[in-house]
C-alpha cells in the first residue's frame, strides 16, 4: 500500500569509528536522538517528542473534516504522554500512526481505514530485533490502535474536537495459555545455568542473571519489566526488595498505580534464600551485570537457554508469569489471592487462567451428591 509522505523518520546511522546511533531524519535534516543501536526505544520517545515540538496543533472548530490526525496525537503525546507509565511505548506508537496517517483528517478514520491500518502493518518487521526480525502480529496494531483512539477521547473530553470519533479494533486474540510444568521449569533453570537436554555443560553459555529472572519470575508472576527494575533499596524508577520484612515491592516510590497493577506480597519462603544471597553479590539491583542493571539484554541468553531446554517458540518471559497462575490454581489457591499475587483482577484471572482451577471446584459441585442428614 502506497505511502503519502515519509516525513519525519527514524535512521540507523553507521560511521566507522563512531557507535552506531538512531536518527530522525525529516526532508534532509538530520536530528540526533542519543540512542544507540540497541535503544529503540530512546529514539522512538525521541521521535514523538520531535513531531510534538515541530507540529503546532491546529483545532479550529473541532470539526473532524478539518482536524488532523497529526495534530491530535501530537497534542495527546505532549500533553498526555509524560504522564504516563510507559511514555516510550505511546511514543512508538504514534509513529507508526503518523508513518501511515500522514496528512490525513480525523473525518478519515473508519471501521475500513482501521483494518487497512491492520493490514499495513502485518506486512512489515519487528524493528527491535537485530537478527530474524518477525512479522509484526496483529495484537501489536490493535494496541497502535488504541493509542489513536484514547488520543481521539482525550481530544474530545478537551473540547478540542466537537464529537467522539471512534476508532474500530480488531478482535482481541484469545488469552495465552502457555505455561511451564515442573519439569520444563526446571529444564529452563538448567538451560539458564548451561546445561542441555542431554546433560552436557557448556560453559560459555552459563547466565547467572537469567536464573535470577527466571526464579523470580516464576515465584512471584512479577511483570518482566518491573523484574529488572528490582532494586535492594526504595526507588522512583522501579520497585525494591525489603530483606528485612520479607516483602517485595513491586511499584517505585510515588509512582502512580495503572492498569498493570504492581501490588506489593510477601516473598515466597524458597525464594528468599536465593535473595539474600544475591544481595551479597550485587550493588544495587537484583539483576545487574558490573554494578549496572540488565534492562533488556536478556533475550539473547534466554532463547539460548530455552533451546539447551529443548523448549519452543512460544515460551517466551511471559510465560514465566503464566506459570506462577497456573501453579498456583493447581494448589487449590483461590481465584482472590491469585489475582493478589499477581495484581491482576479475578475477571483477567478467570478467563485467562480458569481452567486450571478445575480440580479444586470439584469438591463444592461434589456437594450436590451428598446425602442430606436427616
Amino acid at each position: 500500500m502506497p505511502r503519502r509522505s515519509k516525513g519525519a523518520r527514524l535512521w540507523l546511522r553507521r560511521r566507522r569509528g563512531r557507535p552506531t546511533q538512531w536518527v530522525i531524519l525529516d526532508h534532509g535534516q538530520e536530528v540526533r536522538t542519543g540512542a544507540r543501536e540497541g535503544d529503540i526505544g530512546t529514539a522512538e520517545s525521541a521521535l514523538a517528542n520531535y513531531l510534538a515540538r515541530k507540529s503546532r496543533p491546529d483545532f479550529g472548530d473541532g470539526h473532524p473534516a478539518r482536524v488532523l490526525i497529526a495534530d491530535v496525537l501530537s497534542d495527546y503525546g505532549e500533553t498526555h504522554g509524560p504522564t504516563t507509565r510507559c511514555p516510550e511505548i505511546i511514543g512508538a506508537a504514534i509513529t507508526k500512526l503518523l508513518e501511515y496517517f500522514g496528512d490525513q483528517t480525523v473525518a478519515a478514520v473508519t471501521s475500513a481505514t482501521c483494518k487497512k491500518y491492520v493490514q499495513w502493518r502485518v506486512l512489515q518487521f519487528n524493528a527491535r530485533a537485530k537478527v530474524n526480525a518477525r512479522p509484526i502480529k496483529p495484537s501489536t496494531a490493535r494496541r497502535e490502535l488504541v493509542v489513536l483512539g484514547a488520543a481521539l477521547r482525550w481530544c474530545w473530553r478537551e473540547a478540542k474536537l466537537d464529537r467522539l470519533v471512534p476508532v474500530t479494533l480488531p478482535t482481541e486474540a484469545s488469552p495465552r495459555q502457555r505455561h511451564l510444568s515442573r519439569t520444563e521449569v526446571a529444564a529452563l533453570l538448567a538451560g539458564a545455568l548451561g546445561w542441555d537436554q542431554h546433560g552436557r555443560r557448556h560453559p560459555a553459555k552459563i547466565n547467572r542473571h537469567l536464573a535470577r529472572f527466571i526464579l523470580i519470575g516464576v515465584y512471584t508472576g512479577t511483570r518482566h519489566s518491573a523484574i529488572l527494575r528490582l532494586r535492594w533499596a526504595p526507588n522512583t524508577e522501579g520497585g525494591w526488595i525489603d530483606l528485612a520484612s520479607g516483602v517485595m515491592y513491586r511499584r517505585g516510590s510515588g509512582a502512580v498505580e495503572s492498569n498493570k497493577r504492581r501490588p506489593a506480597i510477601p516473598i515466597p519462603p524458597r525464594l528468599l534464600p536465593h535473595l539474600r544471597r544475591w544481595r551479597r553479590l550485587t550493588a544495587s539491583h537484583v539483576i545487574e551485570y558490573a554494578g549496572r542493571p540488565i534492562l533488556s539484554k536478556e533475550r539473547r541468553a534466554w532463547g539460548t537457554a530455552r533451546e539447551l531446554a529443548g523448549l519452543g517458540v512460544d515460551v517466551t518471559p511471559h510465560v514465566l508469569r503464566h506459570t506462577c497462575a497456573t501453579m498456583l490454581l493447581q494448589l487449590g489457591i483461590s481465584v482472590y489471592d491469585v489475582a493478589g499475587v499477581l495484581g491482576a483482577s479475578e475477571n483477567v484471572i478467570r478467563r485467562t487462567y480458569g481452567h486450571h482451577a478445575q480440580d479444586h471446584l470439584r469438591s463444592a459441585v461434589a456437594a450436590f451428591s451428598r446425602r442430606a442428614r436427616p
